[in-house]
């Protein structure tokens, strides 16, 4: 198998974690350690208005801001680059390069499907070696 053959929904194995705007930072950490995750969408009214990761939370810090006072929603990417469940794991990959980011949302018709990470991708491509 290569990796055109493999399509991202196979790499999502549990729905997105959603984190709210008005969650400081150290909230944040929280409840990415406790899913276990390195980002989360942040909840919008209507839709997803954002990611926010582990990346996030270090150069906030390094830059001063306090975890207690910060926000999600001023440290989130508010441009989402996404990817569709139907891609496959060669689309993904380069989509995560292009952008340096680490973490996609996956998104069919508007609907946030899940998340797919780097290490997703990796552990795919190892595996279908």
């Amino acid at each position: 198998m290569d990796a055109h053959s493999v399509k991202v929904h196979s790499l999502v194995h549990r729905p997105a974690v959603y984190a709210p705007s008005d969650m400081t930072l150290r909230q944040l950490a929280l409840l990415l350690t406790e899913n276990e995750i390195g980002a989360a969408l942040v909840r919008g009214p209507s839709h997803a208005e954002g990611l926010v990761s582990e990346r996030d939370i270090v150069v906030a810090i390094a830059d001063g801001s306090d975890p207690d006072q910060t926000r999600v929603s001023d440290v989130m990417a508010e441009e989402l680059v996404t990817i569709a469940p139907k891609d496959d794991l060669l689309a993904a990959t380069l989509a995560m390069l292009d952008a340096e980011v680490r973490h996609l949302p996956v998104v069919e018709d508007g609907v946030h499907f899940g998340m797919i990470s780097a290490r997703d991708a990796l552990a795919a491509l190892v595996e279908n070696e």
